[in-house]
């Protein structure tokens, strides 16, 4: 039996650990560019540029189409024909004598003649293939530019998957800390109260002391059952930055000391420069623009002739009985050209697309700029926040310092008897405050250092 009930732990153990799933941060991120739906929606986006391009050249490639057409008269269309052939007769032959004597030649009549049977089959082969079309090759020369713009897109999606798992890993982070903070202060409180219930036994103490701790460890408490759900939420958008089911447990294997360590703060060069041409969002202006050259460029081949040529096979079948064999058979029909359209006048609408695509040029020339313009003042203003909050975490693990050494000497003195509750209530409002702000300088640190490599391009 107990080595029954040994074998099923084993197995509820091993149960669990399959649910879990432990992730560092790049093991976050990892996972995330293979389960973010944003990302897999660029991906498809790809696949959608190179299907695309496919149907574009596509069109310079021979098209050849194949056709059977039947077709039944119930009436078999006729057209009215005169009789000029009896005229002409009697008009040779007046004079000759042949005629009777008395034969009147009257005006010509008019009969009904078809030349049509009622089964009609015909059956085809058309081939056509363009040969030069100016527009066309201009075309395939934008469609490679396309799939390069489409790549680089799929890089801006993946380095902006990338920061938004970091900050939310971060976040999580903090969470976690700050419930991790509140845990231990509140042990320690508690340890305090049960020992000024003690010197309240003894007479030492009054009841508004007490009263003030059950105050102190309540306000904690609040605090840390809120603290649960700003983690669970927390947890929430990192599931969903990454991909995966929110059902589904996940145990992070890092903190924020440890990243810091991995980020290597200490090392961050300030003077390090940007080079806003190695961004990928520079690039895709740059190809944007490209294309747009390309568009006017198109417009202007767009007055060059345009050769084609085709080939058309086909034979027909014309019957009273579709069936009988003795009968007329398939009458065969093959013809080849070439086709030449040469343009002649637009009402001026190529002029106008040209000039739409030279002001869309210079339009992105200024947006260019209006981008590394913003870039630069961005990696700037990076660089500033996180001197600032490099200066800031300093600052604040000295206030801790000093307000723990506050806190520690009140309490000594609060237990000696020659301090006051109130003291003990300052102190370790001002620890927690301190607390609190190193946490949030911590925090601070690592997000400026992620948004400095994000500014320049890392």
């Amino acid at each position: 039996m107990q080595r029954f009930s040994l074998i099923l732990l084993c197995i509820c153990v091993s149960l669990t650990s399959i649910a879990q799933t432990k992730l560092s941060l790049a093991k976050a991120i990892e996972l995330g560019i293979n389960t973010n739906l944003e990302f897999k929606l660029n991906q498809l986006e790809v696949a959608m540029a190179e299907a695309q391009i496919k149907e574009l050249k596509s069109t310079g490639l021979p098209q050849i189409n194949g056709s059977v057409n039947y077709q039944y008269y119930f009436l078999v269309p006729q057209q009215p024909i005169e009789d000029f052939i009896t005229p002409s007769i009697f008009g040779v032959l007046e004079g000759t004598g042949l005629l009777p004597q008395g034969t009147y030649v009257g005006p010509p009549e008019t009969f009904e003649l078809s030349f049509f049977q009622p089964h009609n089959l015909s059956a085809g082969v058309d081939a056509r293939w363009l040969i030069f079309d100016g527009s066309y090759l201009i075309a395939l020369e934008a469609a490679d530019l396309y799939r390069e713009l489409t790549d680089h897109k799929t890089e801006i999606s993946k380095q902006a998957n990338k920061n938004n798992i970091t900050k939310a890993y971060l976040n999580v982070l903090l969470t976690d800390i700050n419930k991790a903070t509140l845990q231990n202060n509140i042990i320690s409180l508690d340890k305090i109260r049960y020992e000024t219930g003690q010197l309240y036994k003894e007479g030492f103490v009054e009841q508004l002391d007490l009263d003030r701790l059950d105050l102190s460890l309540m306000s904690l408490r609040t605090e840390l059952d809120k603290l649960d759900n700003i983690t669970q939420i927390a947890m929430n958008v990192l599931k969903l930055q990454i991909g995966v089911d929110l059902e589904e447990e996940i145990i992070l294997t890092e903190d924020l000391e440890m990243l810091i360590n991995t980020l290597k703060l200490e090392t961050v060069n300030l003077d390090e420069d940007l080079d806003v041409k190695e961004l990928p969002e520079y690039q895709q202006i740059e190809y944007g623009i490209q294309l747009q050259q390309l568009d006017e460029k198109r417009h202007s081949k767009s007055k060059l002739p345009t050769l084609s040529a085709f080939l058309s096979g086909s034979e027909s079948l014309q019957r009273e009985n579709l069936f009988d064999s003795d009968q007329a058979g398939w009458l065969p029909s093959l013809s080849a050209g070439l086709s030449v359209s040469v343009p002649i006048y637009d009402g001026n609408r190529r002029k106008a697309l040209i000039e739409k695509s030279q002001l869309a040029v210079e339009q992105s020339q200024v947006q260019k700029q209006q981008f590394v313009n913003a870039k630069q003042m961005e990696a700037t203003n990076a660089k500033l926040q996180y001197a600032n909050a490099k200066t800031t975490l300093d600052n604040t693990e000295k206030v801790l310092e000093i307000t723990q050494s506050i806190y520690d000497k009140t309490l000594i003195k609060y237990k000696e008897g020659v301090g006051s509750s109130i003291e003990v209530n300052q102190a370790e409002s001002e620890v927690f405050s301190a607390q609190s702000n190193y946490i949030n300088a911590i925090y601070s640190l690592v997000n400026a250092k992620t948004d400095l490599d994000i500014a320049l391009g890392k």
